[in-house]
């Protein structure tokens, strides 16, 4: 079965698995293509599903048994699933598929810049890592309004001139290094990390410190840290978290989606997240968890123990921590 995997600056590669394959064979040979292996952990990848826009696919459950769009060959786009600041990771390849993917954010405006001095910045370190040193006779005038359009909605001379000082600053940098430079530069905005889902009259975003609830209509948001959620259930279209208020009082925050799908992957998200970023290790409980489709759950009455229709509902193996630290000695522990 073949599958085909974009990457976020659009290039696709065409990976071979078995028809019963888990997801998890398919991102790793991925990963191998890519020279990513060692750092797998923090990517996944993504599908189209008629029910929600973009599902992280379960690496732990067989592709062919995940609602997919389509026949064969499947189509997929790897992505960062959980962010780290540059300094984390080991391997200039990894970076590099960090770059692409923020470079994207910055492109659909998920990602936003909050001082014009900050996306000069960028702009600047975007040219330096695309075009190179900056030529005064032939300077990249298309690449610079591109995105000072998309990052600063101006196009000024002032705005240009701020962006050709930068650009000429950073001369001799590395595109390597210029791509380090700005993930640390986006590392610092606020949004960095989340994933955003859409809900009625407002949008949850799930990041690396915890939970932010947007209302759009009155352009206000309010913060819950990990540290103060007791608890978080998904039943079928509606989500539902109890956590502890800005004066510690016990609250209710009822969050209706717009399809079961989407409520379950808010809740898986948020359980990921949490145990990526803020736990030593992941928890049997959470890699414990599975449910069952009907047929299984009539052979279950019988026969606990028997796998048939077991769908995992995480798929998260490691921690922030353990991530790095397994990368580390795989690149650099003796043979």
């Amino acid at each position: 079965m073949w599958c085909l995997v974009s990457q976020p600056n659009s290039v696709v590669i065409e990976v071979e698995v078995d028809p019963k394959a888990k997801g998890q064979e398919c991102l790793e040979k991925v990963c191998s293509c890519l020279g990513i292996s060692n750092e797998s952990d923090y990517f996944g990848l993504k599908y189209h599903s008629v029910k929600a826009p973009d599902v992280w696919l379960n690496l732990r459950n067989p592709i062919e048994r995940q609602g997919v769009a389509g026949v064969p060959p499947y189509r997929f786009c790897l992505r960062v699933k959980f962010w780290v600041p540059p300094h984390l990771l080991l391997q200039d390849t990894t970076r590099h598929q960090f770059y692409l993917h923020a470079r994207l954010d910055l492109l659909e405006g998920r990602l936003k810049v909050e001082s014009a001095e900050t996306g000069s910045r960028l702009v600047a370190l975007i040219a330096q890592a695309e075009s190179g040193d900056l030529e005064p006779d032939s300077p990249p005038v298309c690449l610079y309004n591109q995105w000072c359009q998309l990052l600063l909605n101006s196009n000024s001379q002032e705005t240009l001139e701020a962006v050709i000082r930068q650009h000429r600053d950073i001369r001799g940098m590395k595109s390597s290094t210029s791509e380090y430079w700005l993930l640390k530069e986006i590392s610092t905005l606020r949004g960095f990390g989340e994933e955003l889902f859409y809900c009625k009259n407002t949008v949850l975003g799930i990041g690396p410190h915890g939970i932010n609830v947007y209302y759009p209509p009155t352009q206000t948001f309010q913060s819950i840290p990990y540290t103060a959620i007791h608890s978080a259930v998904s039943q079928r279209r509606m989500f539902q978290l109890h956590y502890d208020n800005v004066q510690h009082k016990p609250s209710t925050l009822d969050v209706k989606c717009e399809s079961t799908l989407v409520a379950t992957e808010v809740y898986r998200a948020l359980t990921e997240k949490h145990a990526f970023y803020s736990c030593e290790t992941v928890r049997g409980a959470v890699t414990a968890q599975f449910v069952r489709d009907l047929k299984g759950t009539i052979v279950s009455i019988f026969n606990e123990a028997t796998p048939l229709g077991k769908q995992y509902v995480f798929d998260i193996r490691r921690t922030c921590r353990e991530v790095h630290d397994n990368a580390r000695r795989a690149l650099y522990q003796p043979v």
